[in-house]
């Protein structure tokens, strides 16, 4: 009976014993599983966070670790940048604190430093990213988002004038559905040149952002050039250009300038700084089609509306709204500079409605006189001019012209 029970217990205890290595057996695997992961959690290629004194080399690394939908957090700090920053489709980069990180381009010194993306940029956003001398030329991407950016310190490639257009931060080419919301943009002294330009993109929005506070960040060119294909939305942005500029007139070309557009709304900006005369203009819309400039506030210069012969894709100026603008010019000047203004030289093109209302230019002139205007096509589909507030109306004989004061 004894000997029964020894051997009982002895095989209870080999059971137990087998049990317990399982377990442990088990528990090895777990902890070891659960010190790789804690090992990775501390390496920032893993955890996805660019740590500062990070190298170009390593931003790339954490950026290259992440998938479609993944945010990259970038510390607070400022991080030389060489060359390329290589994102991938889906990726977000942000700043991980409330201090933005600064992306610092300025080693080169000669020219910005262009780098050129392609559709490793769909639904890519940008949040909170201060970029030094850096330009993105952006091609056939979609849904690219730039918000709460700083962009500065561009660098003029030296011997370049007005025609120069390679040096805005952010040029998009052929995109769709670009955003660039809540963002900033400067320009210094002996280093002007443009902030963002959209050509042939569809659905593209400039909103909220700021392009100079007039005085040392505010030596641009022009802030935005838009040659969409279709459908731009430039809404509530402000724009506040250095007048010393205006002095050399080989860097000036418009606040807003757009041509060979279909489909541009440009509503609620505020603009100062550009000059009066041919070069300069708060906004100035030529060679398209489909565009409204409504509830604008511009200072020094307003609108000028042309229809080129030099833009033979492009023969016409059509359907176009100028709605319920201020326009504040300090001396009352009988041309098309001073206010909102008219031009065609182009003798086979025409222009199609233009309704020019509700604007408020007490000081300034709206001007519609030129030979060339085709009086029946500028009044077409309600076209005309009514309840503007002026300081001089100067309109061709025969077109609309209601309550105007």
């Amino acid at each position: 009976m004894k000997k029964k029970s020894q051997l009982l217990i002895l095989a209870l205890s080999l059971v137990l014993l087998s049990c317990k290595k399982e377990t442990e057996a088990e528990g090895s695997t777990f902890d070891t599983n659960k010190t790789l992961r804690m090992e990775n959690q501390t390496a920032s290629v893993s955890d996805l966070t660019i740590n500062t004194g990070m190298t170009l080399a390593q931003i790339n690394q954490v950026i290259a670790a992440a998938v479609s939908g993944d945010t990259v957090w970038v510390e607070a700090g400022t991080y030389t940048i060489t060359g390329r920053i290589v994102m991938k489709a889906g990726v977000i980069l942000a700043k991980k604190t409330s201090t933005n990180p600064i992306f610092d381009a300025t080693g080169t010194t000669t020219d910005m430093l262009s780098v050129s993306y392609n559709t490793e940029l769909n639904n890519c956003v940008f949040s909170g990213i201060t970029f030094w001398n850096y330009r993105f030329v952006i091609t056939n991407a979609s849904k690219v988002t730039f918000k709460y950016c700083i962009f500065d310190y561009g660098t003029r490639k030296a011997g370049t004038n007005e025609t120069y257009y390679s040096d805005a931060y952010l040029q998009f080419n052929d995109t769709d559905s670009s955003v660039v919301n809540t963002c900033t943009f400067a320009r210094r002294v002996n280093n002007s040149g443009r902030g963002v330009w959209l050509k042939s993109t569809t659905n593209s929005k400039i909103l909220n952002c700021t392009f100079g506070n007039g005085g040392t960040t505010g030596y641009f060119v022009t802030a935005i050039n838009d040659n969409s294909e279709s459908n731009s939305l430039i809404n509530n942005n402000i724009i506040n250009r250095n007048i010393a500029l205006n002095t050399d007139l080989d860097q000036t070309d418009h606040g807003i300038y757009a041509h060979s557009f279909n489909g541009l709304t440009i509503s609620g900006n505020t603009i100062s700084g550009w000059p009066a005369n041919g070069s300069g203009g708060s906004v100035k819309a030529r060679n398209g089609q489909n565009v409204t400039i409504s509830g604008n506030t511009f200072n020094d210069s307003g609108i000028l509306l042309y229809e080129y012969s030099n833009t033979p894709a492009y023969p016409y100026l059509n359907n176009v709204i100028v709605l319920n603008n201020t326009i504040n010019i300090t001396t009352n000047v009988n041309d098309i500079y001073h206010g909102i203004g008219y031009y065609r030289d182009n003798t086979t093109g025409t222009e199609y409605s233009f309704r020019i209302e509700g604007n408020i230019v007490p000081n300034g002139t709206i001007s519609f006189a030129g030979n060339n205007i085709n009086v029946t096509n500028f009044n077409a589909a309600n076209g005309g001019v009514y309840n503007n507030d002026y300081g001089i109306l100067s309109l061709k004989a025969g077109i609309n012209q209601s309550g105007n004061y």
